[in-house]
């Protein structure tokens, strides 16, 4: 029973380690544009193997972002967008596929491109990177439409260049990159013409700093109670006929 217990601590203390990893990240992009907090899951996992009937572990099975709106903050900047609701900005992730992010601070390449803060091309609704021409002023719609006057013409003759890619794919199909972009995990490309953008705007991170201190000092104590508990267990076990070591 107390080599059961035993196992039973040391799973419940590696959850709480995954847990401050998450906690750990989440408090450094605080003042991350567009971040959505992650909320790691997990799933109880027997083991398998001659003496192991009764044993699981606990491991993380995958992440559930959060994925409410951050605060969002007016900075009169004509190419920093913000996200009306639920929907992304679709952009060319690193490996050419495309991904999606709540990042709109956006900027024109000495190329013509249109990338995010991180350098990610700005998707158009064909799903093809947006590279505008020399510009005298270029204003961004609500809708995502992009419009400017080209260098050498008169301030009237104002042009419709391109229109971003605004998209909602469903929730639970998101998923989080490694590089911190989006993914719809059916790896479909999809418009939705209900997507709007506050112009001038940016969307903040939706993590709470002070929650997250909360949460952070929560395990903290919980992570001394088991080890605690554990090495209790462990003393118990050492003064039996059968002493317990832990590895």
């Amino acid at each position: 029973m107390s080599d059961q217990l035993i196992y039973l601590l040391m799973t419940g203390m590696n959850s709480i380690q995954d847990r401050m990893t998450a906690s750990t990240n989440n408090l450094a992009n605080v003042g991350t544009t567009g971040f959505k907090a992650q909320q790691p899951a997990f799933e109880a996992v027997p083991f398998y193997g001659q003496g192991l009937p009764n044993r699981a572990d606990v491991v993380t099975r995958e992440e559930q972002p959060n994925f409410a709106s951050g605060p969002v903050q007016v900075t009169g900047r004509p190419l920093d967008v913000a996200v009306n609701g639920p929907g992304w900005i679709g952009v060319q992730a690193p490996d050419g596929k495309t991904a999606y992010t709540r990042d709109g601070s956006l900027y024109i390449a000495p190329s013509g491109a249109l990338q995010t803060a991180g350098g990610h091309p700005v998707l158009d609704q064909s799903g093809t990177p947006i590279v505008l021409p020399p510009l005298s002023q270029v204003t961004i719609g609500a809708d995502g439409s992009i419009s400017g006057v080209p260098q050498g013409q008169q301030p009237n003759q104002i042009m419709v260049l391109a229109r971003m890619d605004l998209a909602n794919p469903p929730a639970q199909n998101m998923q989080r990159r490694p590089d911190g972009l989006f993914q719809d995990g059916n790896g479909k490309f999809s418009v939705d013409g209900g997507v709007t953008l506050q112009v001038g705007a940016l969307e903040g991170s939706n993590v709470s700093s002070v929650g997250v201190m909360v949460d952070m000092i929560k395990n903290t104590r919980l992570f001394q109670m088991q080890t605690q508990m554990l090495h209790a267990v462990a003393t118990m076990g050492a003064g039996s006929q059968s002493p317990l070591t832990l590895q």
